[in-house]
């Protein structure tokens, strides 16, 4: 007989779980995974954020709109270029930083095999 633990998230974690999933362009399971969780849990809370969005959800499960789990509406596309770029040039960057220390340590260590022999 198997025994299930179900876990409890706080809606910090499901709200966070789900601004993730909306702002990249990653699938809902690769964040799943990331996040440890199983994919058909962030499905349900994708629902019923939706469901919540819309207003469809039952009187009984909805929740004072405070509190309501709500994705933020996608960047706009000006925006994504943006930060697309911005982020493009701090990789490019950071890739610099690492052929130069790449670069010192070849040069490092072929010195010290020199001085070996």
């Amino acid at each position: 007989m198997r025994v299930f633990n179900q876990r409890r998230y706080d809606d910090s974690f499901k709200q966070g779980a789900l601004e993730l999933l909306a702002r990249t362009d990653r699938t809902m399971h690769a964040v799943a995974t990331d996040l440890g969780i199983e994919r058909s849990t962030l499905l349900n809370w994708y629902k019923k954020a939706e469901m919540a969005k819309k207003g469809k959800l039952p009187q009984s499960k909805r929740k004072p709109s405070s509190e309501a789990m709500v994705i933020p509406d996608p960047q706009s596309d000006k925006e994504r270029i943006a930060q697309l770029e911005r982020e493009n040039a701090a990789l490019k960057k950071k890739n610099e930083e690492l052929e130069m220390d790449r670069a010192i340590l070849k040069k490092a260590a072929a010195f010290f095999a020199k001085e070996s022999e």
